[in-house]
């Protein structure tokens, strides 16, 4: 029987019984019943391929079996090929045996025959069983991978896809194959395509990397099928900058930081401190650190006493003109006692307010809030309500630089009181406030209260969501130690005071970063110095005794390093970080790009000596190939500041740092003295 036609270069034929079933003398359904039962040529169909390359040309077989029961050859006792003459390219036969053909598949090699020549093959293996089939020689595929990229950096174990560029060159056949991405001998990810002659796909390959680092990934066209004229363009290489962290510049947590500081002692000045060892020559120690410190957000109280008392009048003035010299923004809070028209003390209060602004060229007085911690008082919303509106008026002169802050809430029903603000006083407030204090071994509500005001607020209707401040916060030790009272705010486990601990400083930072990250727009800490507000002793500040000499206590120092490489102003933006991690990090970008990032491994929260664990921050999406400075807060276990370094990012926008696991960094593109 002649084959029938070819179609672009391969034919497959079903063979004709060798004997006719006339001669058999059956019907064609009995010889179809024979044939069931029978592996004769009737059993197998066979395809055939002429394929030129650069090595000449190839006769590819493959044999199948069209009745299951029935075995593919492993080898071919002969193969014959009569290559027909062609635009003056002579007719040959060739033959060929025992021809190995594992599972049907075989392949003889013909020379060099050119495109379009025509060659029949006859097949014979097994009992005699003799096939036949014909084609005309095609070039091979020549499969290219043009590109393969990736993202130059990525999270650890975050899925991203290596888009891939393949070309069929030649113009004969469709191929198939697979394209393999590999790392280290790893098999990251495969895929299966087909492509026509003459045409370009696009592929996407899904990745993950399970480890930080640099990888390369090695991508390779594997398996083709048909088999190519060459495989030497066959592979390409990525390179992806595997991190723990990445910046996100495009997202904006806080578009204009007000920046941290702490509450100022507004009695600093006055007697009652003044019997505790403050004197008019060495307080100038403490406002030369206070100017050094930079703050950024600082609050001071105004109390009802100042209003009778010349002296402690004199001192809350002196400790507004320190903010003002240092450089914060200020908060003054009503701080507590009756607030009316009618007992005059509204009046009064903005007489100072005015005074101070108009009179003492206080520019830097931004917010007034009314009554500390309302929430844990008598107090009802609606009272707190009437007293701003009654203040409102007499402020009008200078309401265009000073703004109402509310809240200044502890946890105890806030809910209640910030949804009270939002629906009565959204007309009057600018913004909100919050106090946050916690025991150093409960960092969970450190997180809590963080997280749960963010997220009251956020379900407030936007309209009446404001920015959120933290008015007060700090930590607290053990209230007893060796069986006798602690005082506030309490001790370390070996009688430190707490707020000399590197762990209060290392949490205060914690609390600092986290607020960033959860959107707030500043933090004043309680509190800044040495001073006593009442006749009780309340030991929370960052600048220590007179008697002492105003030492500097280890938050101190962190703060000092935040403040000078955080301006206010600054733009809060996203950090992105692989999940589950104990690693905070967050990012702030000036309007002139400059950036600093401010991190630390929150498991180091309990640690108060030197740590010999160092951990590895690997941080993406900074300006690449750029210089920065790193500078460790408490890198040696003292509570200070460590020398600067200098880290150089990578054409990926990448750095890679190690800090002690209790240390605080801070990695800048600004210059650090």
């Amino acid at each position: 029987m002649r084959p029938a036609a070819v179609s672009r270069g391969v034919t497959q034929i079903a063979i004709a019984a060798t004997l006719a079933s006339a001669f058999l003398g059956m019907s064609v359904s009995s010889a179809h019943a024979a044939r069931a039962q029978t592996c004769d040529a009737s059993a197998y169909t066979l395809a055939v391929q002429s394929l030129n390359g650069p090595a000449g040309t190839d006769l590819a077989i493959r044999i199948t079996a069209t009745i299951p029961d029935c075995a593919l050859p492993d080898s071919l006792s002969d193969v014959r090929a009569a290559v027909s003459a062609y635009k003056g390219h002579g007719a040959r036969q060739l033959e060929f045996t025992d021809v190995p053909s594992p599972a049907g598949a075989a392949s003889v090699h013909l020379g060099r025959l050119v495109r379009h020549q025509r060659v029949a093959a006859t097949i014979t293996f097994g009992p005699q069983i003799v096939l036949s089939g014909e084609t005309v020689t095609l070039l091979r595929p020549d499969l290219v991978l043009e590109k393969a990229r990736a993202p130059k950096q990525i999270l650890t174990g975050r899925a991203f896809s290596v888009r891939l560029t393949i070309r069929q060159r030649t113009p004969d056949l469709r191929a198939s194959a697979l394209v393999t991405l590999t790392t280290n001998g790893t098999v990251l990810a495969s895929v299966p395509f087909q492509i026509a002659p003459r045409k370009r796909i696009r592929l996407t390959a899904p990745v993950t990397l399970p480890t930080s680092g640099r990888t390369l990934i090695d991508v390779a066209i594997v398996a083709a099928d048909p088999g190519e004229t060459t495989t030497a363009n066959n592979t390409r290489r990525a390179i992806v900058e595997v991190t723990d962290f990445q910046v996100v510049p495009s997202s904006v947590l806080v578009p204009n930081l007000a920046g941290y500081g702490a509450q100022f002692n507004n009695h600093v000045y006055a007697s009652i401190s003044r019997d505790a060892g403050v004197t008019e020559d060495n307080v100038k120690i403490m406002e030369q650190a206070v100017r050094a410190l930079h703050p950024q957000f600082s609050r001071i109280f105004f109390n009802l006493n100042e209003l009778t008392d010349p002296d402690r009048m004199l001192s809350f003035v002196r400790t507004v003109l320190l903010a003002q010299t240092a450089g914060t923004t200020i908060n003054i809070t009503w701080q507590g006692g009756r607030f009316d028209t009618a007992s005059g003390t509204v009046q009064k209060f903005a007489n100072v307010l005015i005074d101070l602004v108009k009179n003492r060229g206080v520019t830097r007085l931004r917010w007034v809030t009314l009554q500390n911690e309302p929430n844990s008082t008598k107090l009802t919303p609606a009272q707190v309500e009437t007293e701003y509106r009654q203040l409102d008026p007499y402020i009008q002169s200078i309401r265009g630089q000073v703004r109402f802050m509310g809240g200044d809430l502890v946890r105890e029903n806030q809910e209640t009181w910030f949804a009270y603000m939002a629906t009565h006083m959204s007309d009057l407030l600018d913004a909100y406030s919050i106090h946050v204090f916690w025991d150093y071994w409960d960092t969970q509500k450190l997180q809590d209260r963080l997280t749960e005001v963010r997220a009251i607020v956020d379900a407030l209707p936007p309209a009446e969501q404001k920015p959120l401040y933290v008015a007060e916060y700090g930590v607290r030790g053990l209230r007893t130690f060796n069986g006798a009272p602690a005082g506030d705010p309490g001790v370390w486990v070996d009688g430190t005071p707490i707020a000399q601990t590197n762990v209060a400083a290392f949490q205060q930072a914690w609390f600092d970063i986290l607020s960033a990250r959860l959107g707030y727009q500043g933090t004043s800490k309680w509190d800044a110095y040495f001073g006593r507000y009442d006749k009780g002793i309340q030991a929370y500040y960052m600048i220590g005794d007179p008697a002492q000499g105003w030492p500097l206590f280890p938050l101190y120092n962190f703060m000092h390093l935040a403040t000078t490489t955080v301006k206010r102003g600054w733009k809060v933006v996203g950090v992105d970080e692989v999940a589950g991690t104990t690693g905070l990090l967050s990012a702030y970008v000036s309007p002139k790009r400059e950036e600093t990032l401010l991190g630390l491994d929150t498991a180091g929260a309990q640690l108060n000596t030197v740590s010999t664990t160092q951990i590895t921050y690997s941080i993406g999406g900074l300006p690449p190939s750029r210089k920065l400075r790193l500078a460790i807060w408490n890198q040696a276990g003292d509570g200070l500041d460590g020398p600067t370094t200098t880290v150089n990012s990578d054409a990926a926008g990448v750095a890679t740092i190690a800090v002690p696991q209790n240390g605080v960094f801070v990695l800048t593109t600004l210059r650090l003295a």
